[in-house]
């Protein structure tokens, strides 16, 4: 028997050829009403009070946090995203030589940004990273059927702010949550307050056990 007779025989052809089963198709995801992804680094931006309100200024942000964080940016690629200063402004401004910052950075800052425009990056990176990865989190959550989210306080050194310890291991319905770091937070650049999604069907086989 040839390999293709033998084939015909296991497989079966023609009119014996029994249908390909097709997977059903996947099932759409709900439509998720969390703020954007402009809206909460609008939100993280204002919250530092280090930027200018300069109608560019915000757009700088948008592009540069477009990808983040996919395309993950530190508060080194912050400050460097553009034209270099030269090291003449850079010692006007009292900084290195060296001191890697760019021209259209720095032009988004306000005066208390650029009286430190190498820490503001940091303030203003570690703000808009907690504000992206909560809203992002509290997307998916929402996008699998989960109505309630346990809020957790930040455990970084300079600690939750009093509305984060407040709040610390209450639920929050989701429609409910608000965007991070609060907008009373005294120090967004520490903030790694965090929402973690609660099962209520978990949570009600535990508790009949």
């Amino acid at each position: 028997m040839s390999i293709r007779s033998w084939l015909q025989k296991i497989i079966g052809s023609g009119g014996n050829t029994k249908p390909r089963m097709t997977s059903p198709p996947a099932p759409k995801e709900p439509a998720i009403a969390r703020p954007d992804r402009d809206i909460a680094i609008a939100h993280a931006v204002n919250l530092t009070d280090l930027v200018n309100g300069e109608p560019g200024s915000m757009a700088f942000y948008r592009t540069t946090f477009a990808n983040h964080p996919s395309q993950f940016v530190t508060y080194h690629d912050l400050r460097k995203q553009g034209d270099m200063l030269d090291k003449a402004t850079l010692k006007a401004l009292g900084l290195r030589a060296n001191t890697k910052l760019s021209s259209q950075f720095f032009a988004t800052l306000n005066e208390k940004g650029r009286a430190d425009p190498v820490g503001a990056a940091g303030v203003i990176g570690l703000a808009v990273s907690t504000a992206l990865s909560a809203s992002r989190a509290l997307a998916a959550m929402e996008a699998l059927g989960v109505d309630e989210a346990k809020f957790l306080a930040s455990n970084m050194a300079a600690g939750p702010c009093a509305a984060a310890a407040g709040l610390d291991g209450q639920t929050i319905a989701l429609a409910d949550a608000p965007m991070l770091p609060f907008a009373t937070c005294t120090h967004p650049d520490q903030c790694s307050c965090c929402y973690q999604a609660k099962l209520s069907i978990l949570n009600e086989r535990i508790s009949t056990e």
